[in-house]
């Protein structure tokens, strides 16, 4: 069957605007009920969240081009955004706790509408997933009278929420796959035991990233994360390579367990890290995971090493926040890779990872220095973890960061031009990290202990802003020198 199977109008602009109004009107009968009949907010979001998302589901059966649809998502993005902050269609967006992920649903539909419109089986069990999925996961876990909570990041999750998560997502991708390859005219049907192995895999990846989720950001995560899980798994199906992938998933999960009993990555850092090596493997293979293994590995090493002293507190066991900060934009230039495979795209992900490297080592290593850094705009010593000092020994550190990075690139065959490149700038990206953390970097205060910290959270309590832009954070820190670097190799090379 040829998409889309129906058109209301020839020009597919009417069919928006008639869309978009009845979008808007089911949205009204929603806040009219909740208004009338006394609703709690927690159950009008989810009328919402349902109609939403089944409607933006049938997007690719109604729309031939995905400008519409993404403009959709635009215009919703502005919309609840505008909704949240002015407290208006509460019916929409309120609910029992704080949550953006009516804001978050939209951007994740529009980068879905942007680079898998013409994969609609997977475009359609993603948002399904997110849809049904997690809305079955919130109303198992308030139906069973003493559910089991836990939690991993900021939201708080029940054990009964998370099996209703995997099985309901299991049966989306067990049910929907063999269907709509049916209704599309699919060349061939996958084999039962890929068919059920997809439908674990997918439920697995979803229901991770359900876990570590912060006030709605799941709405996010969980259809991108489906989406790349459901073609990472059919992909390495098709060119021979699954064996690998699931080899991959157990042994991982062992040794990401055993991080955590080191005490390298917390709850929500161990699965965050977890997914993304499943990502990068998935995308990449051996050849792309191992520098990434490399700089986790030995910079684990160096943090048990490392002195402590009289620091700025940072934390030794790493979160999700700076599992994405550091690793985050390399996993993105991996699944670019996956999707529209370029040469130097393997230049670029080892550059971001030497600069992640160079940053971590110039902090664990300069820790060593028996003298205090100096500041690298007020030129004047400060305690050792303050952002913005550096040292002579930390700047050795980064420089030995970059290096290893950069021949293990060159082990898996860059050149020996690009070995110096991506030395040069991940070191420079380091110095960059210093004078950012050293400028406009925010830095806080425990209420409780009274430290000063690098987090916004310490103790399990809000911090004090102290000094700096309070966005501006070190996890922020991190992400623009990995990603600054990136830009300067592209530049380069």
């Amino acid at each position: 069957m040829q998409l889309p199977i129906w058109q209301p109008f020839i020009n597919e602009w009417y069919t928006f605007v008639l869309f978009f109004i009845f979008i808007f009107i089911l949205i009204g009968i929603s806040e009219v009920a909740r208004s009338m009949l006394q609703w709690s907010p927690e159950s009008s979001r989810k009328l919402v969240h349902l109609i939403v998302g089944t409607l933006v589901s049938a997007c690719p059966f109604i729309f031939k081009s995905n400008i519409p649809p993404v403009f959709l998502a635009g215009v919703f993005i502005f919309v609840n955004a505008l909704a949240l902050k002015t407290e208006k269609f509460k019916g929409m967006h309120s609910t029992d706790r704080v949550s953006y992920g009516t804001v978050y649903f939209p951007i994740a539909f529009l980068i879905l509408a942007l680079f898998w419109w013409d994969k609609p089986i997977t475009l359609i069990l993603s948002i399904m997933i997110m849809t049904y999925s997690d809305t079955i996961a919130a109303v198992t876990g308030e139906l069973v009278h003493r559910p089991r909570k836990f939690q991993v990041w900021d939201d708080t999750k029940s054990v009964e929420g998370c099996l209703g998560m995997f099985l309901s997502s299991f049966m989306i991708i067990y049910i929907g796959t063999d269907l709509f390859a049916w209704l599309f005219g699919a060349a061939f049907f996958v084999p039962l035991t890929v068919l059920i192995g997809v439908s674990g895999f997918v439920a697995m990846s979803a229901t991770l990233s359900e876990l570590i989720s912060s006030r709605g950001s799941d709405n996010f995560s969980v259809p991108i994360i489906a989406a790349l899980s459901y073609d990472i798994f059919l992909i390495n199906y098709t060119h021979g390579t699954l064996n690998n992938l699931l080899i991959w998933t157990i042994v991982s999960a062992i040794a990401f367990y055993g991080f955590y009993q080191l005490q390298s990555l917390n709850k929500s850092g161990v699965i965050s890290a977890y997914i993304m090596g499943l990502i990068i493997y998935g995308t990449g293979g051996f050849k792309w995971i191992i520098p990434i293994l490399v700089f986790f590995i030995l910079s684990s090493v160096l943090s048990k090493l490392s002195k402590t002293g009289n620091t700025i507190q940072k934390g030794s066991q790493r979160d999700i926040m700076q599992v994405m900060a550091n690793g985050g934009v390399a996993t993105i230039v991996s699944v670019l890779n996956f999707y529209y495979p370029i040469d130097q795209l393997f230049i670029l992900y080892i550059a971001g990872i030497a600069a992640a490297t160079a940053d971590t080592w110039a902090s664990e290593i300069g820790s060593f220095s028996n003298r205090d850094p100096i500041h690298v705009i007020k030129l004047k010593r400060v305690i050792k973890g303050t952002s913005g000092g550096i040292s002579a020994i930390g700047t050795l550190g980064s420089v030995l960061g970059a290096a290893i990075i950069g021949i293990t690139g060159y082990l898996l065959g860059l050149s020996g031009l690009l070995l110096i490149i991506i030395i040069i700038s991940g070191t420079v990206g380091s110095l960059i990290d210093s004078l950012i953390g050293g400028s406009i970097q925010a830095t806080f205060q425990c209420l409780k202990c009274k430290i000063i910290t690098e987090k916004r959270k310490h103790c399990k309590i809000p911090s004090k802003h102290v000094s700096g832009l309070y966005i501006v954070d070190n996890d922020m820190v991190n992400f623009l020198n990995t990603l600054l670097v990136i830009i300067i190799v592209f530049i380069l090379v």
